[in-house]
Formats: C-alpha cells, sequence, structure tokens
C-alpha cells in the first residue's frame, strides 16, 4: 500500500468530497470566502489551508474536519495513526504559531 503524507491525504480527500458534491473550485471558494485561486493551490498542494480554512472547507463538503485526513482503505476507512495524528496537530499549531507572531 502507498504511504501518503497527511497533505496528500488532505488534498485528495478534499478533490474528492469537492467533486462528490458537485462543486467547481470557484463554487467551493465561493461557500468557503475564498477565491478559486488560493482552492486550487490548495489542491494542487502549493498552500496549505489554516485551521479555519479547513473548517470552513470541511462545513462546505458538510464533513467533520478530520474526515478530510482519514486514509482509506479497500476494506473500509480507517482512522490515522497516532503518530500521523501526533504529525497533523503539530502542523496546525505550527502554521497557527506562524499566522500570529506575522501580526
Amino acid at each position: 500500500m502507498e504511504k501518503m503524507t497527511f497533505r496528500e491525504i488532505f488534498i485528495r480527500n478534499m478533490k474528492s468530497l469537492r467533486k462528490k458534491n458537485g462543486f467547481s473550485q470557484e463554487r467551493l471558494a465561493e461557500i468557503c470566502d475564498s477565491s478559486q485561486v488560493y482552492i486550487a493551490e490548495i489542491e494542487t498542494g502549493k498552500k496549505f489551508p489554516s485551521p479555519d480554512m479547513i473548517e470552513r472547507i470541511a462545513a462546505a463538503l458538510e464533513i467533520e474536519s478530520y474526515c478530510l485526513f482519514q486514509k482509506k482503505a479497500e476494506t473500509g476507512e480507517r482512522f490515522l495513526s497516532p503518530e500521523q495524528q501526533k504529525a497533523i496537530v503539530n502542523s496546525i499549531n505550527a502554521s497557527v504559531s506562524k499566522i500570529i507572531s506575522e501580526y
């Protein structure tokens, strides 16, 4: 089974759920009060959303935010390992700290 980073999992899930809901990048951006360019940058891995944007994306897709980080296996859904969960939390905390320090 291919090993994916949490960012790759997030991107794959976001794109898949966006398409499943019949949303264009532009429509998702409108719902999230963002821009189509930013949604495209997220989906191409050029940018990673803030915790607030993750919540807005999840709400637009009508799922819980943690679902965007779940890796699906052939036998069904599988939750992230504790190490993967810790990496996600650390990355989000680092992003929030960076944002706070810039203001």
